[in-house]
């Protein structure tokens, strides 16, 4: 079967930890053809969607972990499965790529579904499970942030479009700072973010749970630096083995029937103090790490899994 990912620049990969990678050499293991294309190489020629984009040879060595075998201007229909793991943010090319990809027709499986990753916000989708989520407020006014925290005392801050833990903050009641910080991450009322109650949980880490068509695979412990708050890996936090408690499948079955309408084949929830933080739609991670420490090559089961999807697609 010929699987296409569509992702960030291959030099870019960082393959000792990347779940896209882990998820191409699984791929190549299992004998099918791999294929690499980015978004800037996407046009549409009338409604055929077209791609330049380059067949590798994937290699278990993090020092050499791709070969490109050759590199031609293909019509993407000809793809049995597109993997879409280009990473956040969702800006507008990210957008436009996903609309790109609705021309597809029935035969080429898209996973997640365009459309899908369209409709759900990473920092937003939470918020369709009220009781699954701390309390949170979404604006671009200073002062109904200001109000928010005099309520709760402290709360977290971030960007509606971030990434990463990049704009993230801390915000106390009586933080002197306060006005100047928020002034900076709502650009002067002009862009909407996040705040939300503050977790005293996160100090003992942030659980990044897998689903795979809906259902969890396991779990990861992100746990911050000494001397850090974030616990996100790209700040520097450690990731450690973490089982799924009562309450994690609680918010996992909460959210699966979401998950299967939308077509969000794989995701990653943030979860924290037992509430639902983030759903991860893009490009999620962590999936080296959760193979690692289970022990299970759960790579090796996606892959699976997107063949039997193939199979159903192509006999629909």
């Amino acid at each position: 079967m010929k699987f296409a990912f569509l992702m960030d620049p291959l030099e870019t990969v960082k393959a000792y930890k990347d779940t896209t990678y882990y998820l191409m050499l699984a791929a190549d293991q299992l004998g099918h053809e791999v294929f690499y294309f980015n978004q800037s190489s996407m046009q549409a020629d009338n409604r055929a969607v077209r791609a330049r984009i380059s067949s590798l040879k994937v290699h278990a060595s993090i020092s050499q972990p791709f070969t490109i075998l050759e590199t031609t201007d293909v019509d993407l229909s000809c793809m049995d499965v597109i993997l879409v793991r280009t990473d956040p943010p969702f800006d507008r090319s990210y957008f436009y790529s996903t609309l790109l990809l609705d021309f597809l027709g029935t035969r080429t499986l898209v996973l997640n579904r365009p459309s899908g990753i369209r409709n759900w916000n990473e920092k937003l989708a939470a918020l369709l499970y009220p009781k699954c989520t701390p309390k949170t407020l979404i604006t671009n006014q200073a002062e109904e942030i200001f109000d928010f925290v005099k309520q709760i005392d402290r709360i977290t801050v971030k960007p509606i479009d971030g990434h990463g833990g990049k704009g993230i903050f801390f915000l106390r009641n009586d933080d002197e700072h306060s006005r100047q910080q928020v002034t900076r991450i709502t650009h002067g009322g002009n862009h909407w973010v996040i705040a939300q109650e503050y977790l005293p949980d996160a100090k003992i880490g942030d659980k990044r749970i897998l689903l795979v068509d809906g259902d969890p695979i396991g779990a990861v412990l992100r746990v911050h630096a000494e001397g850090k708050e974030l616990n996100n890996l790209d700040q520097g936090a450690e990731a450690v083995y973490a089982e799924l408690d009562e309450r994690d499948l609680e918010i996992c079955s909460a959210i699966k029937p979401g998950l299967l309408r939308e077509g969000i084949f794989f995701c990653g929830i943030d979860v924290i103090g037992g509430m639902l933080i983030e759903v991860n739609v893009t490009s999620p991670t962590c999936l080296q790490e959760l193979c690692r420490f289970s022990g299970v090559s759960h790579h090796h089961n996606i892959i699976n899994l997107i063949e039997r999807k193939i199979d159903l697609n192509l006999s629909a």
